[in-house]
């Protein structure tokens, strides 16, 4: 008895926890990382020589809180009235610290920046697999998960796209938030705070956390997480009534999709079977979207929207009712969704990079669903007693390996759109041949074969599908023969009306926001006007007092 005693407690523990274990546990994670990083840069390789591309200009090379950032701007980047709000369009300065870090270390060379954004994309799919592994999911479904979530086509735009960094970013954080939450509660919360304050999306992660405490904790871990929570409630309160300040301020004026609510309704379910194509099969990828509004009620998109809403819903609301971690996987997906359903009409809600908050929840939903389909239908003990642990391992990846190769090839080829701007152009013409960017693409062509009526009102198509950015037409030299062709100038005229308009009314413009009045008033000979515009900006604080003094001077002249 004394020696079978023994042999038991020596092998008890052997098997208990120990530190080398809880090293163990962090090299694997290394090791994972290392492997997703290494994954990433490869298939995006094309993009990272990419330059700065739309959206990069105004985030970073033009932003002098990111190419002339120093300790004494950090009062503004984190003012929820400063001129920040107003570039970035949104109250996010953890974004714009990022580039301002990035720009310190690599400036204008956009290599560092490309990788910079890959290695953050590696690093929130790494993260993703202890957390479906925390989750019940085996680690052989969730390594494959991440992996699905690594080389998926349409996070190419939010992993190589520079100023996308905010979405990379923010996944980290939220990620580490619900990792960390119930050991160190501390720490969890400031991640998520970063995340808040990297991209609003990540507000995910408060109802994820909620419903992950309610479903896997019980008695004073559970109730020392809750407290936790309401801390993080108090955080997303205070940050939403000054995100809300921000976002509503910087879309001011803009147009609904449809002054229908009936259209808009139908457009945004619309925008959930859109999403869901994209996620299972990565069909319907796209630079630069821009669907047409669900006119009718037999509108195909808006139906089997109205499909998938019905059937995960009914999935949700069983996995909730037995309090099963299942349910805050749905959840996750339709909170991330609710930021871009068009509840806050803003310009071109459909992106490929909006996908990005929103997959990690459905790989958890579909992962935990499975488990659970196999478990009622003894799928899983049926196969357990016919293959080994290794061999249903093995099968697993020669399933999954097809599909993940040509996930990767996909990604691949288009990560070689945003090494070449004008490939991304020609991608978003040929999906939607009725869109701006085909409109514009049409434009350039005019130009090449000297046909600047065919330009301009290939120009003025743009502009009716609501394109406004003039400076990039005044800018492009491509279009610089136009300017003095009255069509054009009466173009322009139109554009900087719709800003005049849009900026006009603001009762607390941003001196960004008043040079670009004072611009755009400019264009339209409203002198008097563009002189109170740039006056006004000029006695703000602010880093664009040159360029308003320039353009007073040009006035006098």
């Amino acid at each position: 008895m004394a020696g079978g005693t023994k042999s038991k407690r020596g092998r008890r523990r052997r098997t208990e926890p120990t530190v080398p274990t809880r090293r163990s546990g962090a090299v694997s994670f290394a090791l994972l990382f290392a492997a997703f990083a290494g994954a990433a840069l490869i298939v995006l390789a094309p993009a990272l020589r990419g330059p700065f591309v739309s959206d990069d200009l105004e985030y970073v090379p033009n932003n002098p809180y990111v190419t002339g950032f120093s300790l004494a701007l950090l009062d503004d980047v984190f003012d929820p009235r400063g001129e920040p709000v107003a570039i970035e369009e949104n109250y996010t300065p953890v974004h714009l610290l990022f580039h301002a870090a990035a720009w310190r270390a690599f400036g204008p060379n956009v290599v560092g920046h490309h990788v910079l954004n890959v290695l953050l994309h590696a690093l929130a799919t790494a993260l993703l697999v202890p957390l479906l592994r925390r989750s019940g999911v085996p680690t052989a479904a969730a390594v494959l998960g991440g992996a699905f979530f690594l080389l998926h086509p349409a996070n190419v735009e939010a992993a190589a796209w520079i100023s996308q960094v905010k979405s990379t970013a923010s996944l980290s954080f939220a990620l580490l938030a619900l990792l960390a939450l119930e050991r160190r509660p501390a720490l969890a919360t400031a991640c998520f705070a970063a995340a808040l304050l990297a991209k609003p999306t990540s507000a995910f992660a408060l109802p994820v956390a909620l419903l992950f405490t309610w479903t896997r904790l019980r008695g004073d871990v559970a109730r020392r997480s809750f407290l936790w929570l309401g801390v993080w409630g108090a955080l997303f309160a205070m940050y939403a009534v000054v995100e809300m300040l921000a976002f509503t301020h910087a879309v001011s004026g803009v147009a609904a999709i449809h002054p229908d609510p009936f259209v808009r309704l139908r457009t945004s379910i619309g925008f959930v079977a859109r999403y869901f194509v994209m996620a299972v099969s990565s069909l319907g990828v796209s630079a630069f979207h821009e669907p047409p509004a669900a006119l009718s009620p037999f509108d195909p998109w808006w139906l089997a929207g109205l499909g998938v809403l019905v059937v995960l819903g009914a999935r949700a609301i069983l996995a909730l009712r037995a309090r099963q971690e299942e349910a805050a996987y749905w959840l996750w997906a339709v909170v991330a969704f609710l930021p871009v359903a068009q509840i806050w009409p803003f310009s071109f809600p459909l992106a490929d990079r909006y996908l990005y908050p929103i997959l990690p929840g459905l790989i958890g939903g579909f992962l935990l669903w499975g488990a659970a389909l196999a478990k009622r239908f003894g799928w899983g003990t049926a196969v357990a007693a016919r293959f080994g642990p290794r061999t249903r391992v093995a099968l697993s990846v020669v399933f999954a390996v097809p599909l993940l190769l040509g996930f990767g090839a996909r990604a691949h080829a288009r990560a070689r759109l945003w090494g070449v701007p004008a490939l991304l152009m020609a991608d978003a013409a040929a999906n939607y041949p009725d869109g701006v960017n085909a409109h514009l693409r049409r434009a350039g062509q005019a130009m090449e074969q000297g046909d600047r009526v065919a330009a301009i009102a290939a120009l003025r198509g743009a502009a009716d599908r609501g394109y406004e950015r003039f400076e990039q037409l005044l800018a492009n030299p491509r279009f610089a023969p136009l300017q003095g062709d009255p069509a054009f100038s009466a173009l322009i005229a139109d554009m900087a009306g719709r800003w005049v308009k849009r900026l006009g009314p603001l009762p607390d413009p941003a001196q960004s926001e008043l040079f670009s009045l004072g611009v755009a008033h400019r264009l339209r000979g409203e002198r008097d006007s563009a002189r109170r515009a740039f006056e006004r900006g000029l006695a703000m604080d602010g880093p664009l007092h040159d360029a308003l003094a320039t353009e007073l001077r040009e006035l006098d002249r």
